[in-house]
């Protein structure tokens, strides 16, 4: 029966809250979970749909919320530090796994959207993707104080602007938000610096 089919994910999909990120929380000295990182990015894009013209709000938080679940067994993979290379692949088979525990129209609907998120060919999955990469950014200015996963993983300020600049080409206001905040980082010394820390 279906509701036996929901009642399972959403205990297997518990879990979620204690998948560890890279990035800390404010107040304690503990790891951000996926759970607490989708509800943060779901919130914001709430606060942004206006800026965005002919834009399924609706699509947008599902993709929020559903983005990184699978990450409940592939975990999650720090992009300067980890090995990325068989990333998409491992979540592809980690998502395959966990919607399987759904009714045959929850799975195709669950898949479908994790798969469009994947594959980048729709304006809200490049939104909400954009918009994912700039929560470290912002986590990291909060915490910043008492911890900087960019400090502590030695990622310098050129090796993030590198790796996100690709993200925000698209001139819009999520590329003002990049802008502001990636400034902000390194004026507030969130980023590693060589002469500082050596």
């Amino acid at each position: 029966m279906r509701p036996e089919q929901i009642i399972n994910f959403i205990q297997v999909i518990e879990s979620f809250k204690t998948c560890e990120r890279t990035c800390r929380t404010t107040g304690k000295n503990r790891f951000e979970s996926d759970a607490e990182h989708s509800w943060h990015l779901a919130l914001f894009l709430m606060l942004i749909e206006s800026d965005f013209k002919n834009v399924d709000s609706l699509k947008l938080l599902k993709l929020a919320l559903i983005h990184d679940l699978p990450e409940i067994y592939a975990g999650d993979t720090n992009p300067y530090r980890d090995d990325t290379k068989n990333k998409e692949e491992n979540e592809a088979n980690a998502a395959k796994k966990l919607f399987s525990n759904l009714a045959t129209e929850d799975n195709l609907h669950f898949n479908s959207l994790f798969q469009e998120y994947i594959d980048q060919n729709t304006t809200e999955s490049k939104i909400v993707k954009s918009a994912d990469k700039l929560m470290p950014l912002i986590q990291n200015l909060c915490t910043n104080e008492s911890h900087s996963s960019y400090r502590e993983k030695q990622v310098t300020y050129q090796e993030a602007k590198n790796y996100m600049d690709e993200y925000f080409t698209s001139d819009d206001i999520l590329k003002d938000f990049y802008e502001i905040l990636i400034s902000r980082a390194d004026t507030a010394g969130v980023f590693f610096d060589k002469k500082a820390d050596t």
